[in-house]
């Protein structure tokens, strides 16, 4: 998802509204306590009651689930993006419920990068690998000037984070650029997923799978699609892939389709046999479209809590559109996924 101009609070008041609502939203009688269910027999349902109250900007959330150990007690740590002027905002949590603002996880940004205006550093994704964690981000790449993959690396989940290999991890810049990177686990090790950016340029947009080597540093194998932009409602968008395993075998692919800042930005779900694909898409209308309180939801990405839960988080608008386009604010969700 690409983000939004910035506009409206302050970055401390911003935080201070947009955990606020992240609170709200876990807690139990109130808020965004939903079931994300994919679909069988039957279109997929994703309850929630409550309505978002105005917040602050924070989009594209990844939440990391951080045991007790070496670091420190059990805790959450949440990443996004649209925090000016963090190139990634975080947050932290011991229940969920009550938050803290983190530092910048990204302070420096690569040397082969570069972002002025501190605008085009998008989705964050973070992964424990051995003694140590490692952040995929998207950010510039001067050389080609698409969007690119980069990873890197910290002793803390909290960061900060530093470039771990000198180069993209994954630049597709004849496709447009790579962006939304996340990680999957299956039995034979780590999936990077993302998006190839046609939407920059005239070309489709797709999401891609590719094996990450045992250190996380590295790519391997063939990248392979995974499913492309076909319906009417995704017009032609489709991005921020995040994939679970399936009770029966497969996987389930949540993605966001449609223009970000658009009223019609929405989820979609797929199901795929593989990590590899190839996927189908099963949503013919949006999978999670807008309801009252949660305008437009996207960016969604999956984590197990504390007590070993699957959970979703995702973004939503929290203030009506000018002209058919969001410019402030979005507030984050949390669902509990279920009936996999």
């Amino acid at each position: 998802m690409r983000e939004a101009r910035r506009t409206g609070p302050s970055r401390w008041s911003r935080w201070v509204l947009a955990l606020a609502t992240l609170a709200l939203t876990s807690c139990a009688g109130g808020g965004h306590r939903g079931a994300v269910t994919p679909p069988t027999s039957s279109l997929p349902v994703l309850r929630s009651a409550g309505q978002t109250p105005s917040a602050g900007d924070l989009g594209d959330p990844s939440l990391l689930t951080v045991p007790a150990g070496p670091t420190g007690p059990g805790r959450y740590v949440l990443f996004g993006t649209g925090d000016w002027p963090s190139n990634v905002p975080t947050a932290v949590s011991s229940d969920l419920k009550s938050w803290r603002p983190g530092a910048d996880a990204l302070p420096v940004v690569p040397a082969w990068s570069t972002d002025r205006y501190h605008s085009r550093i998008w989705a964050p994704a973070v992964s424990a690998v051995g003694s140590r964690w490692l952040l995929y981000i998207t950010v510039p790449d001067r050389g080609s000037g698409r969007q690119c993959i980069a990873v890197a690396a910290s002793g803390r989940p909290e960061g900060p984070y530093r470039d771990a290999i000198g180069h993209p991890l994954v630049c597709q810049s004849s496709l447009g650029g790579s962006i939304d990177p996340a990680i999957a686990r299956g039995d034979a090790g780590m999936t990077l997923l993302w998006k190839s950016d046609g939407n920059c340029c005239g070309l489709p947009a797709t999401l891609w799978s590719r094996s990450l080597r045992a250190d996380g540093l590295a790519v391997t194998g063939p990248a392979h699609p995974l499913l492309a932009a076909s319906r009417s409602w995704q017009a032609g968008v489709i991005e921020e892939p995040a994939m679970v395993p399936a009770s029966r075998g497969g996987w389930w692919l949540f993605y966001s389709g449609g223009p970000f800042d658009r009223e019609s930005y929405a989820i979609g779900v797929a199901s795929c046999p593989t990590l590899a694909g190839p996927c189908t898409d099963r949503s013919a209308q949006p999978y999670r479209a807008s309801v009252p309180g949660q305008r437009s939801p996207g960016g969604l990405d999956v984590f197990r809590d504390l007590d070993g839960r699957l959970r979703a988080v995702f973004d939503t608008w929290t203030r009506p559109p000018r002209d058919g386009r969001y410019y402030c604010c979005r507030a984050i969700d949390l669902a509990e996924v279920t009936g996999l």
